[in-house]
């Protein structure tokens, strides 16, 4: 048995050293295509191919790794530049093949089967390392209280990211007792651990951090909890990554080629984008629009599959871009700062049915009032009145810690067009 494993770790080994070789191989080539593509203004077909037998391969290789759940530090970095490769080859073939594409002539009736979408929903997405971090962090012996701050944007995955971790078998072996506090809860006493038990607790602030209530916290856990126990802290600041007796997380947005690869496969679901060209260079230029946010590809994705339609992607694209061009007018520049994903899709950027969604909120898991109408049944619907708000459930995570989307839909009263009787090409919109 032992030897039959040792026979497959140094298969699999080798198989991402081979690989390793072939994402050089990925970025030199793509390089070589950027170049020829700008001295010669084209690309061949075959130049494709061989780029996309290079990306099946380092595909496969780290599929079956992931498969594995590799968990030494270096292996674990070395699928993390693999996989990077691969995000950056499939961008640039995507580029390539769809930008600029027109639609005429293209045969859109023979569909592949293209399920990558079933993964996508129900795992977390490119952030493997990181949980590998808080796994080693959780399991490392510690005679005092060991903090770790996680820091990053709102709705960037840091909840996501350790909820992945307490799952983890390792860490359920380990920690019996794990608990969730809010930052408000810090000082009410009764939620306090009791004494002489080993506990994970996770502390998560919302944006303003207590000082005084995270002091009297850590006190008394310090007091109550058994050697061993751990704190990680989640919040948005650098003010908690003093806190820490170990250095931060930090989560940062998905890169562009990352992020395109994730909201591909949630918006064109069992389709494959090859043979929707003008789909997929329409979801090129919305995945950019969207900036980074796990949130807009999820609901975005999400309707675009239900309603694989140019003319509805077009609408959403021209949504997202009107966004934009306000936001840019009112800040004099797009909001998001460096490694900070945008929050378009959480204010109204969409245009859906001719109504306006805003006031996207987050709902528990367990929270009563939820409601039961999503797009797909808002498409359904009949004549929606207009002046009438009502509440939709636009998404719900398949992941932990499963949390409900709902925002509220408006149809706009019509604008009049009123003519004036002196001059009948005078017009007025009110």
């Amino acid at each position: 048995m032992i030897l039959q494993f040792w026979r497959l770790w140094v298969r699999l080994t080798m198989d991402m050293l081979i690989s390793a070789v072939a994402s050089d191989l990925v970025s030199r080539f793509i390089s070589y295509l950027v170049h020829k593509s700008e001295k010669q203004h084209t690309t061949t077909e075959q130049d494709l191919e061989r780029l996309k037998s290079v990306l099946l391969r380092i595909y496969t290789i780290v599929e079956e790794a992931e498969a594995r759940q590799i968990r030494t530090r270096g292996m674990i970095l070395q699928l993390k530049d693999l996989m990077e490769g691969m995000f950056l080859g499939y961008y640039v073939l995507d580029s390539f093949q769809f930008q600029s594409v027109e639609e005429e002539g293209v045969d859109e009736d023979h569909q592949q089967p293209y399920a990558t979408y079933l993964f996508m929903e129900k795992s977390m997405f490119g952030r493997h390392v990181e949980k590998e971090q808080v796994i080693d962090f959780i399991l490392h012996d510690d005679q005092n209280l060991a903090v770790l701050p996680i820091i990053g944007p709102h709705r960037i995955g840091k909840r996501t990211l350790v909820h992945h971790a307490c799952q983890d078998e390792r860490v359920r072996g380990r920690f019996l007792n794990i608990v969730f506090f809010h930052g408000d809860d810090l000082g009410n006493i009764s939620l306090m651990p009791s004494s002489s038990r080993k506990y994970l607790c996770i502390v998560e602030f919302s944006w303003e951090v207590d000082m005084e209530a995270w002091k009297i916290f850590r006190s008394s856990m310090k007091k109550a909890a058994i050697s061993g126990s751990k704190v990680i802290i989640i919040g948005r600041t650098d003010e908690i990554a003093k806190w820490g007796t170990t250095p931060a997380i930090r989560l940062n947005r998905l890169s562009p080629e990352m992020y395109w690869y994730y909201f591909k496969a949630l918006s064109f679901g069992s389709m494959n984008p090859d043979d929707h060209p003008k789909l997929a260079s329409l979801g090129m230029q919305l995945a950019t629009e969207l900036q980074g946010s796990f949130l807009g590809a999820n609901i975005l994705g999400h309707i675009l599959r239900g309603n694989p339609s140019a003319e509805i992607w077009s609408r959403f694209l021209m949504s997202l871009r009107r966004m934009s061009r306000k936001r840019l007018s009112i800040f004099e520049e797009h909001p998001p700062e460096k490694n900070h994903p945008s929050h378009t899709a959480e204010v109204a950027f969409m245009n859906y049915r001719g109504c306006m969604l805003y006031d996207l909120r987050e709902a528990g898991h367990f929270q009563s009032d939820i409601p039961r109408l999503t797009p797909a049944g808002v498409e359904l619907e009949g004549k929606i009145p207009c002046d009438l708000g009502f509440d939709v459930l636009v998404w719900r995570s398949q992941i932990p810690p499963f949390c409900n989307y709902t925002a509220t839909f408006l149809q706009p009263k019509p604008r009049r067009i009123v003519r004036r009787k002196k001059n009948p090409l005078a017009v007025s919109i009110t």
